[in-house]
């Protein structure tokens, strides 16, 4: 599936492979992501209906860079391809190869010029005597907006500036923001759920998006580390609030809402109110929504190019949005539900804001009928399944390639790659396992080369699971039973055989602590 898709007029072929040409020598996460339709790899195989084969490289990449000119003006295709862009709120770039002669469609986004006084880039092109010139500031400009973007993982930094000695194999903690260069495996969700979030922008509807999945498939990680990441790079159409986690006060907890406008104020230059006043009016929409419009407005003066004619649409993050809800629920569940509803709801002064949140699909129900909620969309989406087999290789070796490129001497033997393979073919769900394992892997064996004699020393996969429970859970067998029996009252599918579920066992739940403990976020690294 490519990335970036580029539209262009048969007319400007030579300029258009130019182009491709040039990315993909600046950008080498670029080869094999751009779709051309004449490109014997990535084109349009002979024989297949091309009209139908270019709307659903449309539909699936993540951004569309329009090569503008009187030929791409007056193609009835090309118009269709940035209508098309447009309405699923791809990224687009419009690059123009001359002076516009008439209205522009595209003017709505920031343009790279490749023409006009200055430097330029002399680029060859297979089969045609004459090289293309294009005024370097301007292909510049279009690869550092490629790059904001955020395409791939390899367009995010790693390790993090502020910790140099992250693991970039995180167990069963989630992923988080920082995370998103080693988060593997997922990108076809990503591109569909940022397609979906896209849209609701586009649409200008106030939605939740619910992304709906079993325990232990990764939602957190997909929120923290997938989405959101790309999302806040996209910070001309979205304004990025930080996650709140619900737990037992989703209004003034440390991961409650008044935190997250606090911080979104600060970040913005709005120290004022201080955090205690936000936390008394958290429970009151009206309030809240004036502190999130004042920090919009704030966000349209940031551009150095003049405010965007549309405000960036907030996002805000629920992880563990079931934790609302049911017996972990508090007295501020309500009154939270209550403030998303009035944020979501018509009202003065206007406010553009989509809420995603991560649900358990065995919780969702109680929280779809929420009476607060009541005649709100939700837009579902429900594509975080079990991961599937050919995508376990990516979440073995993808952090891997991203921390040797940071100095680290980790290497995986083939052999032991083939042998986690073969593991986790043989059993469902084997997502967590993998998970854990790679952690424990590199915890103890991770400054270099790391074969079956290391993970032999280990136990295998399953041990190494069975170690980390038998470390949670009491070694005497009543006090065992007991907290087992605990964790089946917190966490309904504590002590069932199944990989995720076990995982929630032994990681969920009040163990030899106080009652009413929460469980942990839904953590499956790479997943």
């Amino acid at each position: 599936m490519s990335r970036v898709f580029l539209s262009h007029s048969s007319r400007d072929v030579v300029e258009a492979l130019a182009l491709k040409t040039w990315l993909e020598r600046a950008e080498p996460g670029l080869v094999g992501e751009i779709f051309f339709d004449l490109d014997r790899e990535s084109g349009i195989p002979a024989g297949v209906r091309w009209k139908e084969a270019l709307r659903k490289a449309n539909e699936r990449c993540e951004a569309v860079i329009c090569l503008l000119s009187a030929h791409w003006d007056r193609s009835p295709e090309c118009m269709t391809e940035y209508r098309s862009a447009e309405d699923r709120g791809k990224a687009i770039f419009p690059v123009r190869l001359a002076p516009a002669t008439g209205r522009d469609i595209t003017d709505e986004w920031q343009r790279c010029d490749l023409f006009g006084d200055g430097p330029t880039t002399v680029v060859s092109v297979d089969g045609h005597p004459e090289p293309v010139r294009f005024l370097t500031s301007g292909l510049l400009r279009l690869q550092q907006g490629l790059r904001a973007a955020g395409i791939a993982p390899d367009n995010f930094g790693w390790p993090p500036e502020d910790e140099p000695n992250r693991a970039p194999y995180r167990g069963w903690q989630p992923l988080e923001a920082v995370d998103a260069a080693i988060y593997f495996g997922r990108d076809a969700q990503i591109n569909k759920a940022l397609t979906a979030i896209r849209e609701l922008r586009s649409a200008g509807a106030n939605q939740r998006f619910v992304i709906l999945g079993p325990s232990g498939v990764g939602k957190s990680s997909f929120l923290r580390a997938g989405l959101l990441p790309r999302l806040a790079r996209d910070d001309r159409h979205f304004l990025v609030m930080d996650v709140v986690r619900p737990q037992r006060r989703p209004l003034t907890g440390e991961h409650g809402l008044a935190r997250s406008v606090h911080a979104l104020r600060a970040g913005l230059g709005l120290p004022e109110p201080a955090l205690g006043m936000i936390k008394a009016g958290a429970g009151d929409p009206v309030r809240v929504r004036s502190w999130l419009v004042q920090a919009q407005r704030v966000a349209v003066d940031r551009f150095l190019d003049g405010p965007s004619p549309v405000p960036p649409t907030i996002v805000l993050p629920v992880d563990q949005a079931e934790e609302l809800l049911g017996a972990q629920a508090s007295e501020e569940a309500g009154a939270f539900l209550t403030t998303v509803a009035g944020l979501l709801r018509d009202g003065q002064p206007p406010l553009s804001i989509v809420v995603v949140g991560t649900v358990r699909s065995d919780r969702y129900e109680p929280l779809q009928t929420a009476p607060q909620l009541a005649g709100l969309d939700a837009r579902v989406f429900d594509d975080l399944r079990p991961m599937a087999a050919d995508r376990y290789r990516e979440v073995i070796c993808g952090p891997a390639a991203r921390a040797q490129r940071a100095g680290s001497r980790l290497q995986w033997a083939p052999e032991l790659v083939e042998r986690l393979l073969a593991d986790c073919a043989a059993g469902a769900d084997a997502l967590p396992l993998l998970a854990l394992t790679l952690a424990r892997l590199y915890e103890d064996y991770g400054t270099g080369v790391v074969g079956l004699a290391e993970y032999e020393a280990l136990g295998g996969m399953r041990r190494v699971v069975q170690t980390e429970i038998d470390g949670v859970l009491s070694a005497d067998p009543d006090t065992r039973r007991e907290e087992l029996a605990r964790l089946r009252r917190v966490h309904p599918v504590a002590g069932h055989d199944q990989p995720g579920q076990r995982r929630a066992a032994a990681s969920a739940g009040p163990l030899g602590g106080p009652a009413g403990r929460q469980p942990p976020a839904d953590r499956c690294a790479g997943g």
